[in-house]
């Protein structure tokens, strides 16, 4: 085992009691049985979830860490993240009073990598990137697009477990788990394969290859998932910490009839498609090279999300058709009315405000109101089903508070809502 020095124990123990004593007040079980209410459509408040991505850099900046061992420097920092967003943030995301450790699983894809080249890279990935042709004209789809494998680390795992336990598994408890995030974007992959501007004119020039690249890709991801569970090494995702970047998972509905307690099946699992690159494609095409592939891989699990930052406001008529579907991405590109008009109480109505009225030169928490009260009005005006999810968060523009006054401004207009 990896030998710790008292100066990092120390560090993660306080830090870990802090946030068990957090994560034990009946507040937070309260929230997951709000979760729960909200993901089986009764009415209730609207719930908001926050997702801090590379704002973190300001929030727990590296240089606040204070922890030598790499693993435990990252634990410090997930655990800092954790108090921060229970003292600052003040969604409705539960504290996590656990440690998970992941199975580690590496997947070599279809064999061949994307080329992607960042824009006048800042260091942060807060830029725009070009992806540039690796799938060659007129390629094979057998010969190309190979099964995707699953390789797992086991005794990685094991040994990382070993190592949180000794930590810190006396405060919280310590899990192994399997892999959880299933995401299914085959147009996107196959944008980033061939460039999407070629993409593009591949769909109108030569259709018949490329449905016939979206089928191989989507057999050779439908493999990789079975291989996934036959292996042992999916998890339920209906807890804490289920599909990254989205909203709570929490439901009673999953895992599903015949599950054993003990052997997680896809069929007791959330899964997302997305289809992002297709924000400027037109219904019908998104429907004839989409659908059909999303259909046959997200009809493995038992629940399923659809949508990120794409506009789907005028394809509710499609996602409609996409298997066991509970809830639908309303990002900040689509007409907030439309959306709502179209969704009903069908799906949960997922929207996702404007990260960017709280990363510009100048704050107005003004600007920001007037745009979730819109997104009220249309919800309540056709009886939808909302949640709130702010994610694309890059930056606060060195002033933390805004993200503090935003989600205070979103709670307590939901509230005045409910």
């Amino acid at each position: 085992m990896t030998s710790v020095s008292q100066h990092d124990r120390s560090i993660i123990r306080e830090l870990a009691k802090q946030v068990a004593e957090l994560a034990a007040r009946p507040t937070e079980a309260a929230k997951i049985a709000e979760w729960k209410r909200h993901n089986r459509f009764e009415r209730g408040r609207a719930l908001l979830v926050v997702r801090l991505e590379d704002v973190w850099d300001e929030f727990v900046p590296a240089a606040s860490l204070a922890c030598e061992n790499e693993q435990l420097r990252e634990a410090e920092r997930i655990l800092r993240q954790r108090l921060y967003m229970a003292e600052h943030i003040r969604d409705d995301t539960p504290v996590d009073g656990g440690w998970d450790v992941y199975l580690k699983v590496a997947d070599p894809g279809y064999g061949f990598a994307e080329d992607c080249r960042q824009l006048a890279p800042d260091g942060h990935g807060r830029t725009g990137a070009k992806y540039c042709k690796v799938l060659p004209d007129g390629a094979d789809p057998d010969e190309w697009i190979r099964d995707r494998e699953l390789i797992i680390d086991r005794q990685g795992t094991q040994a990382e477990a070993d190592l949180m336990r000794d930590v810190l598994g006396d405060i919280m408890p310590v899990s192994t788990r399997g892999k959880q995030g299933f995401w299914f974007t085959p147009v996107d992959t196959l944008a980033m394969l061939r460039g999407l501007e070629q993409f593009f004119v591949d769909m109108l020039d030569d259709p018949k290859w490329v449905h016939a690249l979206l089928d191989r890709m989507t057999e050779s991801d439908i493999h990789y998932a079975r291989r996934a569970e036959q292996a042992g090494a999916v998890d339920l995702n209906s807890g804490q910490r289920g599909l990254a970047g989205g909203p709570e998972n929490f439901t009673d509905e999953l895992p599903g009839a015949g599950f054993d307690g003990q052997h997680p099946r896809l069929m007791d699992m959330w899964a997302l498609g997305a289809a992002q690159t297709f924000s400027e494609v037109s219904p019908a095409m998104h429907e004839e090279f989409a659908t059909p592939y999303e259909a046959r891989y997200l009809d493995l699990f038992g629940l399923t999300h659809y949508g990120c930052c794409e506009p789907l406001h005028n394809k509710i008529h499609i996602v409609r058709k996409l298997p066991r579907m509970r809830r639908v991405s309303m990002s900040p590109w689509v007409d907030w009315a439309v959306g709502a008009e179209n969704l009903g109480r069908e799906f949960i109505y997922s929207a996702k405000p404007n990260p960017a009225f709280l990363q510009g030169v100048g704050w107005d928490v003004d600007i920001a109101r007037r745009e979730i009260v819109t997104i009220l009005d249309a919800a309540r005006a056709n009886d939808c089903q909302l949640e709130f999810v702010l994610n694309g968060t890059l930056t606060c523009c060195g002033e933390p508070s805004r993200y503090d006054e935003w989600t205070d401004m979103v709670q307590q207009l939901t509230q005045e809502y409910a």
